[in-house]
């Protein structure tokens, strides 16, 4: 019942297994009545079932925002306890263990991380991930807990976390929001400030604002603000979709088992999908989608155009138009600028400057629509099917394909290793604003990387790296590109092939096409 009631936006995370499991464990265990291997027995039944649901869309539209099945019911372990104590424990560690035995791509797996986790810890999830199924995604205590305090939460609810759907931290009995936010194509707001608020798929229609015709921009603050025009129409047109969905939601649908289970709704008599529950905080939010694309566009505009002076304006607009055939040396020009993703001062001011606009509209017009509506950066698999509309883009990229993913790299443009694309992320993340929420964080590493007990201490470093950074999210492949060519090719052969897509895992066999070659494109770093 709780998977019909997705379908109207809501998702029933399983939650913290390792914690409310474990007084049962502890004292079959203690009682001589249940053994580890029982126990992890019953854990690898438990995944079975959760996996026999498969969470089908009616439309192809639908299926390609979250293709591979996703169902959204993560399993949290580690993190703390809701006194700020470390909550790892002996089931953590089993858990951990049975998603290595036993690497079905279902249930998701998220392993809570902060600044006194274990060493014993980090090592199993160290090694979980050097499986290469994709889980778990790690999640930061050290981001996640002080931003939800700042919104009104006590330090014991927001330690409580879990996580829920594919990277969101949800807290029982206090958050109540449940309806999805808007998802917005930044990338075709830099295309519109090219074609003057119109894009070549749709041809003269007038789709954002006439910015002008970019030929006669003199210096980068026109081009700059242009695309701020359009950034912010999207923002505005977003904001006044989510004020009707809360408003129809609440006249159309009902949950009655997530209200049942929510003492909140319980106290007051009320529905979760109702507009404001007293005494809750409602944690919405609208997703960047494209954040690489679009800082690498700038950045060869601003640099290439207006300060080097190397290339005109209609010199790019031409190569774009073209798809950049018969104009490859401009495509190699715009790919060689300062990239996000590569720990460049260049490129990274020009990515917070651009989080910096969507998170204080976010927090000047959030009250109107009474919750908190925060900038995300999680594109799910929409990053494919968004980018069949736009069309070449000032990075280099070709047209109608996939937009960068969440908030990682163009596929290719981090040539600096992985530290570099952490620090990118903290970087052009504006930590003193609090109107911000998850960033999604693809890392994909070759086997060869991090094999070995030196390869895991390698990969213990980096989570705490991550974790000192106060990164939100991260997750892995771990897998040569080469397989993933050979699976593509003889996908019978490779029909048990897991790989982490975007906040879950799916066989690499039943995605499409064009995730696929999104997969294969993603950079492979095979050193630290």
């Amino acid at each position: 019942f709780s998977r019909i009631e997705q379908k109207t936006g809501t998702t029933i995370s399983n939650g913290r297994m390792d914690q409310y499991f474990y007084p049962y464990y502890i004292k079959d265990v203690e009682a001589g009545i249940l053994t580890e291997e029982q126990a992890m027995e019953l854990l690898e039944c438990m995944w079975v079932g959760m996996a026999e649901f498969i969470d089908m869309y009616i439309s192809p539209t639908g299926g390609a925002f979250n293709e591979g099945y996703a169902h959204w019911e993560a399993v949290t372990v580690g993190g703390q306890t809701p006194e700020g104590r470390d909550a790892t424990n002996d089931l953590t560690h089993l858990i951990l263990k049975s998603k290595r035995e036993f690497p079905l791509h279902y249930p998701d797996l998220a392993a809570r991380i902060h600044s006194r986790s274990p060493e014993s810890y980090l090592w199993d999830v160290a090694e979980t991930i050097k499986d290469g199924s994709g889980f778990p995604k790690v999640i930061n205590d050290e981001e996640v807990v002080p931003l939800y305090v700042s919104k009104g939460a006590t330090f014991a609810e927001a330690y409580d976390y879990a996580v829920s759907g594919c990277t969101e931290a949800r807290m029982p009995n206090r958050d109540t929001y449940t309806s999805g936010g808007a998802y917005i194509n930044f990338a075709a707001a830099v295309e519109m400030v090219l074609r003057n608020g119109r894009m070549k798929k749709y041809g003269d229609q007038v789709l954002g604002v006439e910015t002008g015709d970019p030929t006669t921009f003199t210096t980068w603050d026109e081009f700059w603000n242009a695309y701020v025009q359009q950034h912010l129409l999207f923002l505005k047109t977003a904001f006044h979709q989510q004020y009707l969905i809360n408003k129809i939601r609440a006249t159309t649908f009902a949950q009655p088992m997530g209200s049942a289970m929510h003492d909140l709704c319980m106290k007051h008599c009320i529905d979760l999908h109702q507009e404001q529950i007293p005494e809750g905080i409602n944690l919405g939010y609208f997703e960047y989608m494209g954040l690489g694309t679009v800082v690498d566009s700038l950045s060869a505009i601003k640099k290439l155009v207006f300060e080097d002076k190397k290339l005109t304006m209609q010199q790019v607009i031409d190569a774009i138009d073209a798809n950049f055939e018969g104009h490859e040396d401009i495509a190699a020009m715009l790919r060689s600028v300062p990239c996000y993703g590569n720990n460049d001062p260049y490129a990274d001011d020009i990515g917070r400057a651009i989080d910096k606009i969507s998170v204080e509209f976010g927090g000047k017009y959030s009250k109107e629509l009474g919750m908190h509506n925060d900038v995300r950066y999680v594109p799910f698999t929409s990053h494919v099917p968004f980018g069949k509309v736009v069309s070449a883009t000032p990075n280099g990229r070709k047209q109608f394909t996939p937009l960068s993913d969440g908030s990682s790299a163009s596929h290719g443009a981090d040539v600096n290793g992985p530290t570099a694309v952490l620090l990118s992320n903290y970087n052009t993340k504006n930590y003193g604003m609090r109107d911000r929420a998850a960033r999604m964080l693809n890392i994909k590493f070759t086997p060869k990387c991090i094999e070995g007990e030196q390869g895991t201490e390698k990969l213990v470093s980096f989570i705490r790296t991550m974790c000192d950074l106060k990164i939100w999210h991260v997750q892995f492949n771990v897998i040569n590109r080469e397989t993933l060519i050979a699976a593509k090719k003889d996908p019978e052969k490779y029909r048990n092939l897991i790989v982490r897509i975007a906040g879950y895992s799916a066989y690499f066999v039943d995605l499409s096409p064009d995730l696929q070659n999104d997969l294969i494109a993603r950079t492979e770093h095979g050193a630290f």
